[in-house]
């Protein structure tokens, strides 16, 4: 919650996104107040912002601003120019808004038609970004050793969710394997004539 409330200046377009879709404002962290008594353009203002902190274990401090207010209205369907620079500011991929969208998560499930309807919330790309790079901070890395119950833990999350093949960030999370015993066959083999090389030699 903000000190004092901000003061926006939205297109007439973007002031009616604004109060037409207050409640898809609320769930992104976003609270306004409006004077009606006021000029058109000049009525809202920001009482509240999102905001996602460090953690304190090395994760990049997430601030939203008042531009990324234009950036949802844009994602909703408003036109105005007002916030057009404060669209392009905060509409990257990268987790403090920069950068293109280029993310596969950003590209997935930010803006997305209709997802305001249902049960998930239409985000903005800047906080898709932040929370795909954070759920990878957090991940199972390669080489992690796991337990046959920490194995089929992950497996029955994975058979839950609508994109088990890849992360957030569209890398695989699993790989396919042939059958191996061709190869280990052939390991056993190469492993056997080299101990019987090994063996020969030392007699001689």
């Amino acid at each position: 919650k903000l000190i004092a409330p901000l003061p926006l200046e939205l297109s007439p377009s973007e002031e009616h996104c604004v109060l037409e879709h207050m409640d898809i404002f609320e769930r992104n962290g976003f609270r306004f107040t409006y004077d009606p008594e006021k000029d058109q353009r000049h009525r809202l203002s920001v009482t509240a912002l999102p905001h996602s902190g460090s953690g304190g274990d090395g994760r990049k401090a997430v601030q939203f601003g008042k531009e990324d207010v234009g950036a949802l209205c844009a994602m909703l369907g408003a036109d105005g120019t007002s916030s057009a620079e404060g669209y392009i500011a905060g509409f990257g991929s990268g987790a403090d808004g920069s950068g293109m969208v280029g993310n596969n998560a950003v590209r997935r499930f930010a803006g997305l038609a209709g997802s305001h309807n249902g049960s998930s919330v239409m985000r903005l790309p800047k906080a898709i970004a932040m929370f795909a790079s954070r759920a990878c901070r957090g991940s199972i890395m390669i080489g992690t050793a796991l337990s046959d119950k920490d194995q089929k833990k992950i497996l029955n999350k994975l058979d839950g969710t609508d994109d088990p093949w890849t992360c957030a960030h569209g890398r695989p999370t699993m790989c396919h394997v042939s059958c191996l015993s061709k190869q280990l066959k052939d390991d056993d083999d190469e492993l056997t004539l080299h101990d019987t090389a090994g063996g020969s030699s030392e007699d001689c």
